[in-house]
């Protein structure tokens, strides 16, 4: 957004949230470096952010450009790092890497090399080399590290440590008696 915005953003020191709806509640979709220091995350309700932080910058998500915008990252990625990508919504990336890595000096020069230049972009980024596409998912998601690889086997005692949400199990209706 700050981006987008060029010379009209709000500083970079200046907390900043995107908002949009889940459901009927309005809540806080994405928040920035400056707003995640102050213990805002995702999911959290408008009006409870605004009540703690009355300096929050909120701004209107746009979905339809982070995907557009998600899909040229993609088609970057593609062009220089692996030749399989894929938009995982609503903000992350999945490259299949096999047989590319030894390309860029090894799997974690390789990772640190993304990491970094996303950084260099402005975004805040976490690059994960897992056996399954479930594991690195749920590392990026939730571990604590920027960078993570997790050598073949290890996933398991790796992903006993995260919380039962980077499972991305279906929510289900109660049943009730």
């Amino acid at each position: 957004m700050r981006k987008r915005l060029g010379p009209d953003a709000p500083a970079p020191e200046t907390p900043l949230a995107l908002v949009g709806r889940e459901g009927r509640r309005r809540v806080l979709l994405s928040v920035d470096l400056a707003a995640r220091k102050l213990g805002l995350r995702p999911g959290t309700p408008v009006a409870k952010a605004q009540a703690l932080y009355p300096d929050l910058v909120l701004m209107d998500a746009d979905p339809e450009d982070d995907r557009l915008g998600l899909e040229k990252l993609a088609l970057w990625f593609q062009h220089r790092i692996a030749p399989i990508v894929a938009v995982d919504a609503p903000d992350g990336l999945v490259l299949d890497t096999t047989g590319a890595d030894h390309l860029h000096g090894g799997e974690l020069p390789m990772l640190k090399d993304m990491v970094h230049r996303m950084a260099g972009a402005g975004f805040r980024a976490k690059a994960v080399v897992a056996d399954t596409w479930g594991a690195a998912h749920a590392i990026a998601r939730y571990g604590r590290t920027p960078i993570a690889l997790v050598p073949p086997g290890n996933a398991a005692s790796v992903l006993a440590d995260l919380p039962i949400e980077a499972l991305r199990l279906p929510s289900t209706p109660s049943i009730t008696a």
